[in-house]
């Protein structure tokens, strides 16, 4: 019984981060530089970690590059069709939709696809004991490269986003 509650708290949990993922790419947002500097930093972090475990694999290192390509294309691609204004002395950008949807798009399916190999293998339900059969369902080489592509993508595009305030604030003043 207390299984049941974990997952609905998970599922809970899963649901409101992407109901905020999304929300972030609708409509006008408030610039908070120091949301933006926390974000980066984690997100590099946490990059870092995928990057590395993927290095002493040959096709692991091929998707963790082409995941950092792709990620750094869509936020130059992004970051251009992203419109900044300032309102009252504060700083407020619009992303573009597509672009943010398509990133979310490929993270959310790969989720889906991960939590699905977890539950047909047995290892979510408690019918599964076997780690090597936990191991296999946990991760292969192109999971980390689908992963890059959001870390890349947010890293890049925030970093630039902050330099165009910069400038739009130099700009006014």
């Amino acid at each position: 019984m207390t299984h049941s509650y974990s997952y609905i708290i998970i599922i809970a949990l899963i649901a409101w981060s992407i109901y905020r993922r999304v929300r972030r790419n609708i409509g006008w947002q408030l610039l908070y530089r120091g949301n933006l500097v926390f974000r980066i930093i984690l997100f590099t972090v946490v990059g870092l970690l995928f990057f590395a475990e993927g290095v002493v694999h040959p096709i692991s290192l091929i998707s963790n590059i082409a995941g950092i390509l792709v990620g750094c294309i869509l936020a130059y691609y992004g970051i251009t069709l992203t419109k900044l204004e300032q309102r009252e002395g504060r700083v407020y950008y619009l992303p573009n939709i597509w672009i943010g949807s398509i990133v979310t798009v490929i993270f959310l399916a790969r989720f889906i696809y991960r939590f699905y190999g977890l539950f047909s293998s047995g290892v979510m339900s408690g019918q599964s004991s076997n780690m090597q059969n936990m191991g296999m369902t946990m991760g292969n080489s192109w999971t980390s490269g689908l992963m890059l592509i959001m870390f890349a993508y947010y890293i890049i595009y925030y970093v630039v986003l902050m330099k165009k305030e910069k400038r739009l604030e130099k700009a006014v003043d």
